[in-house]
């Protein structure tokens, strides 16, 4: 999973999860066999029934003005912000209405959201290595996160926090690593990443002081707090990935299989969104990695184009979840459910 910085910065980024294969196009007549960790999950998620999400809209404006939103995350206020890799903007919904109430274009930056401090909010450049800070709809400054970089290509993942911010950057050949920043993109603190790259695809999450670093391609999640580095297995994860993937593994196959996207963390859960080839699925999880729950789209069917990209999610006062879902194919829009736990 090599990315050449020759290559245009658009397709490097909108092919990030790509390049494995995804349920809807490997091929159907390939090995049943999984790992016996993911045969455990598998036996533990057929135990639990399927529940629904709940339809509040679809945000689908036009390709005037979404080609490709790639992050989404709701700020503390409610506010759903939305990136466009394509068209290089960040865009602020608010609930209930389809239309944008902010419009922020960041020239040439194929803009990843990178969360909220304060009234201001981020959005990271990868091709730059830095970060827009964005208040009041004005780019008050870019910030260069400091670290070593591979010299071509690789994957590089950026957060904001209450004191700075988060980095990850991995590549072939290259010595991964996971850290921590100021508030002007300098290392304070730096753990490595051993193993391959494509084992920390993903993009990062954090909960207090508490940096979760997604993986797309296994069932599992990084912890990282108080300079520790550990992963979480998802238990109860099941794809028809799963013997793909142990192909993968065991060399039998070029590209590891998307397992995940992306997840969030809400409440006491951490959601998942599990790719199936035409419908959401979100798998719900306890803070220690354990299902709690399996949740659907009303009416699942198969669509091979399907694609999302992103999951947010907020709880209500009540309780309850409003989830937030980019896709970019069949076309591109942001879904919205809602879902109170049983």
């Amino acid at each position: 999973m090599v990315f050449h910085s020759r290559s245009s910065p658009y397709w490097l980024l909108a092919s990030l999860f790509l390049t494995g294969c995804l349920p809807s196009s490997c091929s159907r007549n390939e090995p049943r066999s999984i790992t016996p960790a993911d045969s455990l999950s598998r036996e533990y998620a057929q135990t639990f029934p399927v529940d629904t999400l709940t339809v509040l809209e679809a945000i689908n404006p036009g390709m005037d003005e979404l080609q490709y939103p790639r992050t989404l995350a709701y700020d503390a206020n409610g506010l759903l912000w939305v990136t466009d890799t394509a068209r290089h903007i960040l865009l602020a919904f608010e609930s209930g209405f389809v239309e944008p109430v902010e419009r922020d274009t960041i020239p040439d930056s194929f803009p990843y959201l990178a969360g909220f401090r304060g009234k201001s909010v981020f959005a990271f450049s990868p091709a730059t290595h830095s970060v827009y800070e964005i208040t009041e709809g004005n780019i008050e400054r870019e910030i260069f996160i400091g670290g070593p970089v591979p010299e071509r290509g690789g994957l590089r993942y950026v957060t904001a926090t209450e004191t700075g911010f988060v980095s990850k950057v991995v590549a072939p050949e290259f010595e991964g690593y996971l850290a921590l920043h100021d508030v002007d993109g300098e290392i304070v603190e730096q753990v490595a990443l051993p193993g391959p790259d494509w084992r920390y695809a993903g993009l990062l999450r954090t909960r207090g002081e508490v940096v979760y670093s997604l993986s797309g391609f296994r069932p599992m999640v990084d912890r990282y707090a108080n300079g520790s580095l550990d992963s979480l297995a998802l238990i109860g994860f099941d794809s028809p990935m799963l013997a793909r993937s142990l192909q993968f593994m065991n060399g039998d196959t070029h590209a590891p299989p998307l397992l995940s996207s992306s997840a969030d963390l809400a409440g006491d859960y951490i959601f998942v969104l599990n790719m199936r080839p035409g419908w959401a699925q979100l798998d719900v999880y306890d803070l220690e990695g354990q299902l709690q729950h399996l949740v659907t789209q009303p009416a699942p069917s198969f669509n091979q184009e399907y694609y999302p990209t992103d999951i947010a999610v907020r709880q209500l006062s009540d309780g309850s979840y409003e989830i937030a879902i980019s896709v970019v194919k069949p076309e591109p829009r942001i879904e919205r459910y809602s879902w109170s736990p049983r």
